[in-house]
C-alpha cells in the first residue's frame, strides 16, 4: 500500500474503506503518557527512537509509572 500514509483500512457498510488515522484517534477516550514507563517499554520493544520532546527544567511528569488511561 505505498502512498497511503496516515490511513487505516476498515469495513463500513460491507465495503472496505480508508479511514484517516487522525479522525480515528481524535475521538478515542484513552491516551498514554508520553513520558511514562509504558511508553518507554513500547519504544524499547519496537526499537524505535524517542521523539517526545524533553520536559522543561523543574517540571516533573504527571505520573511516570502508569499510562494515562481515561
Amino acid at each position: 500500500m505505498a502512498g497511503f500514509t496516515g490511513f487505516s483500512v476498515g469495513l463500513c457498510n460491507n465495503r472496505m474503506v480508508f479511514l484517516p488515522i487522525p479522525e480515528l484517534v481524535s475521538t478515542s477516550p484513552r491516551s498514554m503518557n508520553p513520558h511514562g514507563r509504558t511508553w518507554e517499554r513500547v519504544l524499547a520493544l519496537t526499537r524505535q527512537p524517542n521523539t517526545v520532546p524533553e520536559l522543561p527544567p523543574g517540571e516533573k511528569p504527571k505520573n511516570s509509572h502508569a499510562p494515562m488511561l481515561r
